[in-house]
């Protein structure tokens, strides 16, 4: 559940590309029941802008939710569902279904990402969106992070991979939860930093 302080951050985050220039998607790496993108097509379809929406998810339970299972579970077509219930489904609107280990190599390297949203609740998860989507964010960019404050193990990540490719950036809290920032420089990801895999990758 993102709340409206963290939908507010989404909704300000993609204005201010828009209004910067940034070019490229919008992407969300664990979208739930779609509700933070539901917004990103509001708001781009208001501006007129058509850019390009990438919705990835497992779409399925993954090891790992442990008791939140039955709450957190969902399914590509109930969210596909919500899409069409506000009238914002679209060619631009994009489902990729699947881990993202097994997904994100699909994604067309050089094609660049405006705002790049991770909900991804595991070191593994941001690992693999962080590695493989970051040198597509052009400066200016807007990386979301959204449980990076309150899951330990999202946090060892971004303290690691900020270490290993020796990035400028800092996070700016959103709330208890979430932090983002505004990509400052390009930076060519040293691979080889890579983690072996630690929790739902494994």
């Amino acid at each position: 559940m993102v709340g409206k302080v963290r939908l507010e951050n989404f909704r300000a985050s993609i204005e201010e590309v828009d209004r910067n220039g940034i070019k490229g998607a919008i992407i969300e790496m664990g979208v739930w029941r779609g509700g933070a993108m539901i917004v990103a097509a509001a708001v781009t379809r208001q501006a007129g802008s058509n850019r390009d929406l990438y919705l990835f998810d497992a779409f399925e339970t993954i090891p790992g939710y442990g008791r939140f299972k039955n709450f957190l579970e969902n399914s590509m077509e109930e969210v596909q569902g919500n899409f069409d219930l506000f009238g914002l489904n679209g060619p631009n609107v994009h489902f990729v279904k699947g881990l993202f280990k097994d997904t994100i190599p699909s994604w067309k390297k050089g094609t660049p990402i405006a705002v790049l949203r991770v909900d991804g609740n595991f070191y593994d998860s941001y690992q693999d969106a962080m590695y493989y989507m970051y040198e597509d964010i052009p400066i200016g960019g807007i990386v979301i992070f959204d449980d990076v404050m309150s899951h330990p193990t999202v946090r060892q990540f971004w303290k690691d991979f900020k270490s290993a490719q020796n990035l400028p950036e800092d996070l700016n809290r959103i709330d208890k939860h979430s932090a983002w920032f505004r990509k400052r420089a390009q930076t060519k990801i040293d691979q080889s930093k890579k983690q072996p895999p630690r929790d739902v990758n494994t």
